[in-house]
């Protein structure tokens, strides 16, 4: 059987990378609320690491795109990621650990942005094809919250720094086999990026996907604390999370042949009127866990299939020499900008407000992500897109 060598290596950086998130997103938190950091505190530190994709990646995809380095990026982003996350068993208190965060999440999104538009390049023609090489991140993932669900049921959460750093080493470590694939930067350098952001289509995704990812922080944020506060076990709550990546899973072996059939509008639209539904039910129904569970199935399309059609919309508008700068302003404003707000603003109102409140102020916001989709986003006639 013949090995696709750029499939492996692009799957296992994936992979990896998104092990490293699994063991980051729903235990990180947890973990600080053990230490004693108020709500406030965790959702101001999980906005430091989410607001640096406001600037982080249009740094690092400007020197990219002018250098034409762009794996040297992603290998150096992911080593310091590591280096700098290790001093945390070094650390102690609120402000040190702010401080350290805010240094790990600068390269931590120098890496990704640059990746997509290393994968796309080469991909080629064939870019609908992105989903089923961006499925491996999911499944990595899924490993990830499994074992240490398990882990941390048996060890408690003292294990989870060691965990994130030992994931973090072995993402360098896959980065060091990618090299550039940079299909058409010639063809498309003399494109002016303020011509392209002029574009009302543009505006209109990128406003669309930061109100996207604004309803989505609370569920980053304080999802985990939140099935906490409702007795859901440690094993539960790791099981509802790799739920919701395992229907990622499944919908990014389907959305490839989506896009070209039903069109980027028409998912993209949909997504959002996903979203605005699970946040309703997460608010409404937190103690039962068959319909917690049916939103969790939800995040196939509000993370999954809007992520791929995202990227591929992208791809579509930020062409060749812009490629990374596309990919990178994506990111700064939707998960960035975006879920930034949305985690500093659910600190901030959490106790206040309360998780219920929270969950239904991130339904409306993505209800209104819909409206500007459904009104801004005008693709051409014609164009099955």
């Amino acid at each position: 059987m013949k090995i696709n060598l750029p499939y492996l290596k692009f799957s296992s950086f994936y992979f990896f990378y998104f092990s490293s998130l699994g063991a980051f997103l729903p235990f990180w938190p947890l973990y600080l609320n053990e230490k004693g950091y108020s709500a406030y505190q965790i959702g101001f530190i999980l906005a430091i690491m989410i607001g640096t994709k406001i600037i982080a990646p249009n740094v690092w995809g400007w020197i990219s795109d002018i250098s034409g380095l762009r794996h040297k990026v992603i290998q150096l982003g992911s080593f310091f990621c590591f280096l700098i996350f290790s001093m945390v068993f070094l650390i102690d208190g609120f402000y040190q650990m702010a401080v350290l965060i805010l240094l790990f999440s600068f390269f931590w999104n120098a890496s990704l942005p640059q990746f997509e538009a290393v994968t796309m390049s080469m991909l080629g023609e064939g870019h609908n094809s992105y989903s089923k090489i961006r499925l491996w991140g999911s499944l990595g993932f899924i490993v990830s919250v499994m074992v240490l669900s398990s882990v941390t049921e048996q060890y408690g959460m003292s294990v989870v720094p060691q965990a994130i750093t030992l994931f973090l080493f072995v993402t360098w470590l896959s980065t060091l086999f990618i090299s550039n694939f940079d299909s058409d930067n010639n063809n498309s350098k003399k494109e002016n990026m303020l011509t392209v952001l002029r574009n009302p289509i543009i505006i209109g995704i990128l406003l669309s996907c930061f109100l996207m990812q604004l309803s989505h922080g609370p569920f980053y944020t304080f999802f985990a604390i939140y099935l906490d506060e409702n007795s859901y076990s440690m094993s539960t709550i790791g099981f509802l999370w790799s739920l919701g990546v395992l229907a990622e899973v499944i919908i990014f072996l389907k959305v490839s042949t989506w896009i070209p059939k039903y069109g980027t509008k028409t998912l993209f639209n949909l997504c959002f009127i996903f979203a605005s539904i699970r946040w309703v039910i997460v608010a409404i129904f937190p103690a039962n866990i068959y319909l917690v569970g049916l939103s969790q199935i939800f995040h196939a399309v509000t993370y999954g299939m809007y992520h791929a059609v995202s990227i591929s919309l992208i791809h579509r508008y930020f062409t060749g020499y812009l490629q990374g700068r596309g990919q990178a302003l994506y990111s700064s404003i939707s998960f960035g900008l975006g879920g930034s707000f949305g985690s500093f603003l659910s600190g901030y109102y959490w106790d206040i407000l309360g998780g219920q409140i929270i969950y239904l102020f991130a339904s409306l916001f993505a209800f209104f992500g819909f409206l500007v989709s459904f009104i801004l986003v005008k693709l051409n006639k014609g164009q099955n897109g």
